[in-house]
């Protein structure tokens, strides 16, 4: 189950085994689909019911978590929801309580921000309480992510404070990613500079999240500025810098997967083929690492497949030609390659390849941000 979906390592059967009820994830953590799917037919055809199921379950889980929030203690509010559904149902209403700040320090409120920091800084060190007494394992994933997300959350409130961002049109603020619950949709939009993205609903478990850093920051930003031109992201710089890993770590706060394939000379133009055309079906983004360690003949060959690929998306088709094949678009695909330049034996990409991607370098990254999150998801203040 595991290379089908991003976290579901089993699938709970019932009434002798004629409906499926339940999906697990690889930390044994358990939620039940709202309606059962039977496996009856085609198995190709009863694994997509058991997406589509997954997918409504989930949100309607996330709409519960999210209207729940403020009427109940949040510590407890924590621990009655899955791992993804408190990360993002916290992401949501913190969004919207920095946004309330803006309208109220516009109405001359002048200590709305002190204030609201003052609440990030407390509910911060309740979960770091809540970390330090004897929890079961489940929770302890989950508050450890949620110590990764308050922090930096806490961090920008802090920046906001200092450098007197009193404006939520302000650039410090529309470059963050934020997540609202949109009425009209009645689902989640996440909107970071001019882009609008979904929330696709891919079970996570409790895979947990990469440290925030101002590195990772400019990467992801970077990463949505492509997608929202239709385009690639091509993060580059030396090992051991986090090009793969905020790539996988933005994919996750989409609740979407991130296929990652580890690119080589043996690699041909049909090989890639068809790991393009499995992406283009499903709408999953791929990550392709080391992608300049790939033939300079293959790679022209593959600038043309993605460009039937990103065509496609500016023209907002949902079915394109590709291999001969017509095949169906999911819009949510992604396309992104990492490259250590320098090496040896390394391809130059070529030019028409390049303009497909958007650049960004990463060089080093915040070890002592890193460490300091360690500590603090550790129970450390």
């Amino acid at each position: 189950m595991l290379k089908l979906f991003d976290n579901c390592k089993e699938l709970t059967f019932g009434q002798g085994n004629k409906i499926i009820t339940h999906m697990t994830s690889d930390e044994s953590e358990k939620y039940a689909f709202e309606t059962p799917v039977k496996p009856e037919g085609k198995v190709e055809e009863w694994m997509c019911k058991i997406d589509d199921e997954m997918k409504r379950t989930l949100n309607i889980l996330v709409k519960r978590a999210v209207f729940n929030y403020a009427k109940e203690d949040r510590i407890e509010w924590i621990r009655s929801q899955l791992g993804m559904i408190a990360l993002v149902g916290t992401q949501i209403w913190w969004t919207f309580a920095v946004e309330d700040v803006f309208r109220q320090v516009q109405k001359g409120n002048k200590h709305a921000m002190k204030i609201e920091l003052a609440k990030e800084t407390s509910e911060l060190n309740d979960l770091i309480a809540l970390v330090r007494t004897d929890i079961d394992s489940l929770l302890r994933k989950c508050v450890n992510t949620l110590i990764i997300l308050d922090v930096h959350a806490r961090d920008i409130v802090d920046s906001f404070v200092r450098d007197s961002v009193m404006n939520a049109k302000e650039f410090e603020w529309e470059s963050q990613l934020r997540f609202y619950w949109d009425l009209q949709k009645d689902d989640i939009d996440i909107r970071q500079c001019t882009g609008t993205f979904d929330f696709c609903y891919e079970y996570q478990g409790l895979n947990g999240r990469l440290v925030i850093t101002p590195l990772t920051d400019r990467c992801v930003m970077t990463l949505t500025t492509a997608l929202t031109f239709k385009l690639g992201g091509a993060p580059a710089g030396p090992a051991g810098t986090g090009k793969t890993e905020t790539v996988k770590d933005l994919a996750k706060a989409l609740a979407l997967r991130c296929v990652v394939t580890n690119c080589g000379e043996t690699l041909d133009y049909v090989a890639m083929g068809i790991i393009f055309s499995g992406l283009i079906q499903t709408g999953f983004w791929g990550c392709f690492d080391e992608f300049n360690r790939i033939n300079v003949e293959v790679l022209s060959v593959v600038s043309a497949q993605i460009k039937t690929v990103q065509n496609g998306l500016s023209a907002n088709k949902h079915k394109i030609v590709f291999l001969d094949n017509e095949m169906k678009l999911i819009h949510s695909i992604g396309i992104y390659i990492t490259m250590n330049p320098g090496y040896a034996g390394r391809s130059e990409l070529p030019d028409n390849l390049k303009a497909l991607f958007r650049p960004v370098t990463m060089v080093q990254p915040d070890l002592l941000l890193i460490c300091e999150n360690m500590l603090m998801s550790e129970g450390f203040t």
